[in-house]
């Protein structure tokens, strides 16, 4: 009589930690996810990096990401990395299954930047060192939030 107790304890706890505090409304991210249809492959992640001034993602996130996208798998990379005078940065790359990225840039806590959320759509994406360098991109469109 236990083991379904347990096993629907296991899937409540998976699926707080889906949900959890970084999955509100106002992060871009959380959006995009939820906006994707439910029906597709899961999501490759690639990870999420809190970058140091003068770091870069590491070989195997790019790596990741960029091995996910030519395989026309959806996949998600994210970092922060900061300002010259240490505000935060927040990029979230999405990739979906048609080879395209979603760059989501959030520089609502640059104190002398332009404090908006820009997206733009990319496409061949290739590896710089630390970076991710994409062939072309959209203009930055800011958000509608």
């Amino acid at each position: 009589m236990r083991k379904p107790v347990l096993g629907l304890t296991l899937v409540s706890f998976a699926l707080a930690a889906c949900t959890g505090p970084g999955a509100s409304s106002d992060d871009p991210t959380a959006r995009a996810n939820a906006s994707s249809d439910a029906s597709s492959a899961a999501v490759t992640d690639c990870g999420t990096y809190d970058l140091s001034q003068g770091e870069g993602l590491p070989d195997s996130a790019i790596r990741c990401f960029i091995e996910a996208v030519q395989a026309r798998h959806r996949a998600r990379l994210m970092e922060t990395r900061p300002t010259i005078e240490g505000d935060p940065i927040p990029v979230t790359y999405i990739a979906d299954t048609d080879g395209r990225v979603e760059v989501i840039t959030d520089s609502r806590q640059d104190t002398f930047g332009s404090q908006i959320i820009e997206h733009q759509t990319c496409t061949g994406p290739t590896a710089a060192p630390g970076w991710l360098s994409f062939a072309q991109c959209s203009e930055p469109t800011p958000s509608r939030t």
